[in-house]
């Protein structure tokens, strides 16, 4: 491909990209984007941390945030500094992978459907260990692909375990898919056995080094497994149902990957993808690097899907085969007519879009409210409920606000309710209805939204209830 080919491509990636990242941007979730970075903080101020929960022993996620946070201060720049780079870092290398296997038109194509994947660009503006363990599980099966060709193919595939045990350090269900190594051990064929022991020697040492860690640090060189046990036991299993058609639990996991808008048309045309024989389009150097990661997406996939008494069926969990599919459907694209190839990206990518437009971004927006009327109000304390306080605690603390308490309604106090129901004795000071969804958004400014059936509307032009601030009358008292 000319330079100018690569160019075009380059732009057409970068604007889907930040169009996909704009029209999914959270931000901030105040969940486990706040345990990673109190964690960061303690790297920063007092390393080495052990971690003291099972989100701070994830060390890969946890170092490299506290070393953006020591480059950009305390701040939400190094929040997205975090999410977008790994967010780059793995469009990058399932770019590169793809083009390895089946060219750069392949490859380019395979880095827009990452770049515009409603599961991944959700998580691009969010700190989270997802793309972390994506990249190192990528990086792996690369190199342990390619380890028999390469030059020094004992260390390549001692580099590659070092990726799967950081892959593991980045979250525990990494050693899923890595059950897909088995059969090629045993059969010894498409990397050869001497390889893979290597690769185990790799992985060996990276998890032996984090036990050896945690023995200096705590005596207990088993605390990390100790403590990811424990926390298996809050799991909410009732978040299956969150956005996820279920029918029976042998085929639910492939319903998530079917039908959910985390995916959106991605595996109906992967299927068509197999179908029509993209396996058949790859040259034969490329085929034992993608056997390994079917091998290993497959393994993630039904192991994922059979634990659904230990895991959330959340599709998250199942990147890997959305990557692995994404591949497929770029090399059978790839082999097509410009115009069929672009045809088909357009329906995938917009579907893409659409399926993010749908989405409620701003899902703790009780807490923004909060924080609105915190600054509208300098002079007064603001009370509420404490789950609401407790969300909005680190952006007020970055806002430097601190006229927020948690507390019931007092006489003459202001005190922000998080949903719409009256607060007897009050009088509402200020209404924050919630932002629409980006569809929903759209339709407003079109003003289509008065014809909209009521549940529609209310799920797309206000996915939230309407936050208000009540002025407590005074001499009145709440329970």
């Amino acid at each position: 491909m000319a330079a100018g080919g690569h160019a075009r491509w380059l732009i057409l990636l970068t604007v889907l990209g930040v169009a996909a990242v704009w029209i999914g941007w959270i931000g901030y979730l105040a969940s486990d984007d706040d345990l990673y970075y109190l964690a960061a903080l303690r790297w920063v101020s007092h390393p080495p941390f052990e971690g003291d929960n099972h989100w701070a022993t994830r060390f890969p996620v946890v170092i490299s945030f506290a070393a953006l946070i020591a480059a950009l201060g305390k701040g939400f720049a190094a929040f997205h500094a975090m999410s977008l780079g790994w967010f780059a870092a793995l469009i990058a290398i399932v770019g590169l992978f793809t083009r390895s296997i089946a060219g750069a038109r392949a490859g380019w194509i395979a880095a827009i459907l990452v770049a515009t994947m409603p599961t991944l660009v959700t998580f691009s503006s969010l700190v989270n260990c997802d793309m972390p363990e994506a990249v190192f599980l990528i990086g792996g099966i690369w190199m342990i692909g390619t380890a028999n060709a390469a030059p020094r193919p004992i260390i390549q595939g001692f580099l590659s375990g070092l990726c799967f045990g950081l892959a593991v350090l980045c979250r525990e269900t990494a050693l899923l898919p890595l059950v897909g190594l088995v059969p090629v051990f045993l059969i010894g064929k498409p990397v050869r056995r001497d390889i893979l022991l290597a690769c185990g020697a790799g992985f060996a040492v990276i998890l032996l080094g984090e036990m050896a860690f945690q023995f200096a640090m705590t005596g207990d060189p088993m605390r990390r497994y100790a403590i990811a046990a424990h926390h298996d036991s809050h799991i909410d299993r009732a978040a299956n149902l969150e956005g996820n058609f279920l029918v029976h639990p042998l085929i639910d996991p492939l319903l998530v990957l079917l039908i959910n808008d985390d995916f959106a048309l991605l595996f109906w045309f992967g299927i068509a993808a197999i179908m029509f024989g993209a396996w058949h389009l790859l040259p034969a150097p490329a085929k034992p690097r993608m056997t390994i990661l079917v091998l290993v997406a497959v393994a993630d996939f039904l192991l994922v899907g059979g634990l659904t008494h230990m895991m959330v069926l959340n599709p998250r969990y199942f990147a890997l085969a959305a990557l692995t599919i994404t591949m497929i459907v770029a090399v059978w694209l790839a082999h097509m007519r410009p115009r069929t190839c672009g045809l088909i990206l357009f329906i995938l990518v917009g579907a893409n879009m659409l399926a993010m437009s749908l989405a409620n971004n701003h899902p703790r927006w009780a807490s923004s409210a909060l924080l609105m009327a915190a600054k509208s109000h300098p002079g007064t304390t603001i009370l509420t409920d404490a789950d609401t306080a407790a969300r909005a605690d680190l952006p007020r603390e970055f806002a430097g606000l601190y006229n927020i308490a948690v507390g019931d309604p007092k006489p003459g106090s202001l005190y922000l309710r998080a949903d719409d129901s009256p607060l007897e004795g009050a009088a509402p000071v200020a209404l924050y209805p919630s932002p629409p969804t980006v569809l929903g958004g759209g339709i407003q400014r079109i003003g289509l939204g008065g014809v909209l059936p009521a549940r529609v509307a209310k799920r797309l032009l206000a996915p939230n209830p309407t936050a208000i601030l009540w002025q407590v009358n005074p001499g009145r008292s709440h329970p």
